[in-house]
């Protein structure tokens, strides 16, 4: 039986990060392909999340995913080497945006709808962000919001930041809250021009009735989830206005239901990237799918910006050095070069 050398990012424990080196079997299912890996794209706050042990499903027994060991990674670009008869259009050399883990080689079934074949013009380096777009792009589906209207996008990583810009590119007013300096430069970068510094919720709100000329906020997206920003958001938003909750929470939250929810009239709304699947939301099955190929021709036209977000390049041997410069927010996109 033949086989392939690879090698495989692993968190054995808590903060703990390895580079495994295996063998892999070439043999193929009909429907599967052997694909390997070009680039992949760390995502800062879920990796971080299990890299630290702060992710939810760690307490959950129930949750098998979120334990140790853990292979983390869902975004990768691959160049298939090898393919089953029923591998359908996908054959070796074609390049393609594929959900498997941080690891040189892998194997895929043709038929999951996430292995997406690129077109030749696509630049790689961008096109690892539309999976991390798809994501963001699930708090303007869900928010009621009209042209003009006023949203504010609490923290600008890389899901907050694109979230800002979707919403723009839809016609509300985007304000950004940062307290990164280095995140705000990227925002301004991107064209979102209107970003405060994050801290005092108080003082937040003066600046926001200033800049907004009195009118306050229509939606807030939380996109840390950093659970005392939940509360933040609720205090934030207008009477009968909206929080989305972008960010997975860290966490439990203590909210004062009465006082920020119910006599306000505040619609809260959970924008997990599970929603796309929903037909209500995407009106066919595949929704992921179909919001990554539409973040792609974004991406490819320029409209949707992602080259500033990306901070660092590195190789799998480096891997250590990135989680730490993660928990010191240091980085933003963290490219994972597997050639």
């Amino acid at each position: 039986m033949e086989t392939v050398k690879r090698k495989v990012i692993c968190f054995p424990e808590k903060e703990e990060v390895i580079l495994i080196q295996e063998e892999l079997s070439e043999e193929l299912d009909e429907d599967e392909i052997l694909v390997e890996t070009l680039k992949s794209l760390i995502s800062p706050g879920t990796e971080l999340a299990l890299y630290s042990g702060t992710h939810v499903g760690f307490k959950d027994p129930d949750n098998l995913w979120a334990k140790y060991p853990h292979y983390p990674g869902y975004i990768s670009i691959g160049k298939i080497i090898k393919s089953g008869k029923g591998a359908g259009d996908l054959k070796p050399g074609d390049i393609v945006l594929n959900s498997s883990n941080h690891c040189s080689h892998a194997k895929l079934k043709a038929t999951d709808p996430l292995v997406i074949k690129l077109p030749d013009s696509v630049d790689l380096d961008s096109a690892l962000f539309a999976r991390m777009a798809a994501i963001s792009v699930t708090a303007p589906l869900l928010a009621d919001f009209f042209l003009g209207d006023k949203v504010a996008v609490i923290g600008l990583g890389i899901v907050g930041n694109l979230c800002s810009q979707l919403f723009q590119l839809s016609g509300a007013e985007v304000l950004g809250i940062e307290t990164n300096s280095k995140r705000i430069e990227i925002a301004h970068n991107v064209g979102i021009n209107r970003v405060i510094k994050g801290g005092e919720t108080s003082r937040i709100k003066e600046e926001i009735l200033k800049e907004t000329e009195g009118l306050g906020l229509d939606v807030v997206v939380e996109a840390t989830g950093i659970p005392e920003l939940v509360n933040q958001a609720l205090e934030l938003v207008n009477s009968l206005g909206q929080v989305i909750l972008l960010g997975s929470t860290r966490g439990s939250v203590n909210i004062d239901v009465y006082t920020h929810i119910h006599r306000k009239g505040v619609t809260v709304k959970g924008a997990h990237a599970h929603v796309l699947d929903s037909a209500k939301i995407a009106g066919e099955p595949n929704g992921m799918r179909k919001y990554i190929l539409r973040m792609i021709s974004l991406i490819i036209s320029d409209e949707l910006k992602v080259y500033p977000l990306i901070t660092h390049r590195i190789t799998p041997e480096k891997i250590q050095e990135a989680y730490g410069w993660l928990l010191s927010k240091e980085a933003l996109g963290i490219i994972v070069d597997w050639k």
